[in-house]
């Protein structure tokens, strides 16, 4: 007679199964924050090693908003530490965003590397901050075609002061005055709304000349002799060996967030994502990159001037598209949620400046591609889960399969060695006990927990056969 074993339960071998699965995504996780920390706090790569006799290039270009000045300032500290003859940077910019001009101006009056402002390409821009920028840069380089100025507003976001630099009109002025006498150098705009061009950017004597590409500027900067942290320098390229230098990766990703357009997508991008693992949950690969779309989506919109109502507008708009799914085509919910998120849309930015608009464009997509996000995709794909179960499908009823996660109601299975979405007929069922499958429903197994003879019954028939005696 065979003695069964005695009945252990499987529930606490499932959870720390679980565990243990668990621990390499963790692990995984952990890692790539770490990476994403040390990528953002190593800033800007240099080539090369050594001290002197190397020109260092960076570009700054767009909004200058916190993370590429802060790009910018680690520029500078890395070509000080290397002794480099000089720094050109590329500036053009329609001004800055929340970023504090009057700490970015002081660190540039006081570098001790050459610093070499060139406002380029041609047909460039340098507006509102980029102006105190060029200022306080020892030498100005301007391309043809390029324009300079206005001065105000400083930072677009708003017409606020920002430390001792006014957002509008006199304070700026007299700002860019002061910075002007330390540098001994022309205001060339009359007033702060007031733009140059190129030409007269030269011939006021606020540009030293004009040059169509990078080649140009480093052959007329030989000899030049400049002002640097109080001393006079002379500027020798000759022969110097250029490293070009970007913002690292995650602080381009970041700063291309300020943009609306980019905010914007990245938004609904990232209520796409959320709302697709909502009805489609597994390995949460969706929901992990719509999170992550959605919070660098809301962090440029912490930093562009948004109206906030308007924002819940357009999330509650999409939100309100969700009920018709089931209906399988448009309904009233759709209809309100297409008309408040148009209306969240166009008041997103109320009275941007120029650089600041979202564009109709956007706009258009965005509301086009909710529409077909929500009335085609989703609504094929949740056919697609509800229809005839897939080949083989049949054959697991009646089958026995383990909870890989809690079912309450809704989890996942192992059954006859795949995992699939599964719902319980009763009550909770815990991580690693065993189920029956009662019946498919498209991708769906609908399960109930084994009791105890039926669990006791399973492990006999895995029992190995008694060895035979002779």
């Amino acid at each position: 007679m065979i003695n069964p074993r005695p009945y252990r339960p499987s529930v606490p071998r499932g959870r720390r199964a679980g565990r243990l699965r668990a621990l390499p995504g963790l692990v995984a996780a952990a890692l790539i924050a770490a990476l994403l920390a040390t990528v953002a706090a190593a800033g800007p790569a240099s080539a090369g090693s050594g001290c002197g006799g190397h020109i260092d290039y960076f570009e700054l270009t767009g909004v200058i908003d916190q993370v590429s000045a802060h790009s910018l300032l680690q520029q500078i500290s890395a070509a000080e530490r290397s002794c480099s003859n000089v720094l050109v940077v590329r500036l053009a910019t329609p001004g800055g965003l929340k970023v504090s001009v009057t700490s970015l101006v002081n660190h540039i009056e006081s570098a001790t590397v050459p610093i070499v402002v060139w406002i380029a390409p041609q047909g460039a821009q340098a507006s509102g901050a980029g102006v105190f920028v060029a200022m306080a840069a020892p030498l100005v380089v301007v391309a043809p075609g390029t324009t300079l100025g206005p001065v105000a507003p400083v930072n677009l976001d708003s017409a606020r002061p920002e430390n001792n630099l006014a957002g509008t009109g006199d304070a700026a002025m007299a700002a860019l005055r002061s910075l002007a006498a330390r540098r001994g150098r022309p205001v060339p705009l009359a007033s702060a709304s007031a733009t140059i061009s190129d030409t007269q950017a030269t011939q006021s004597g606020f540009a030293a000349f004009e040059a169509g590409d990078l080649a140009t500027v480093l052959s007329n900067l030989d000899g030049r002799s400049v002002t640097v942290a109080g001393h006079s320098v002379t500027l020798s390229v000759k022969g110097a060996d250029l490293r070009f230098h970007k913002m690292s990766v995650w602080a381009r990703l970041v700063h291309s967030a300020d943009r609306p357009a980019v905010a914007y997508m990245l938004v609904l991008l990232g209520l796409f994502g959320l709302v697709f693992e909502l009805y489609f949950p597994g390995i949460g690969a969706a929901g992990l990159m719509g999170g992550a779309a959605l919070g660098l989506g809301l962090y440029g919109f912490t930093i562009l001037p948004t109206s906030w109502l308007a924002l819940a507008g357009v999330v509650i708009g999409v939100c309100l598209m969700v009920p018709d799914l089931h209906m399988g085509g448009l309904g009233y919910f759709t209809g309100a949620g297409t008309v408040l998120l148009a209306l969240g849309s166009i008041f997103l930015i109320p009275h941007p400046p120029p650089a600041l608009v979202l564009p109709w464009w956007a706009m258009l997509a965005g509301l086009v591609g909710t529409l077909v996000f929500f009335i085609s995709i989703m609504t094929a794909a949740l056919r697609s889960r509800f229809a005839r179960p897939p080949a083989g499908a049949e054959g697991l009823l009646g089958g026995v399969g383990v909870a890989r996660t809690d079912l309450s109601p809704d989890g996942e299975v192992t059954a006859d060695g795949s995992l699939w979405r599964a719902r319980t007929l009763g009550a909770a069922i815990a991580e690693g006990s065993r189920v029956r499958v009662k019946s498919v429903s498209g991708l769906l197994l609908l399960v109930e927990p084994l009791d105890l003879d039926e669990e006791l019954r399973e492990e006999l028939k895995h029992e190995p056969p008694p060895a035979e005696t002779s």
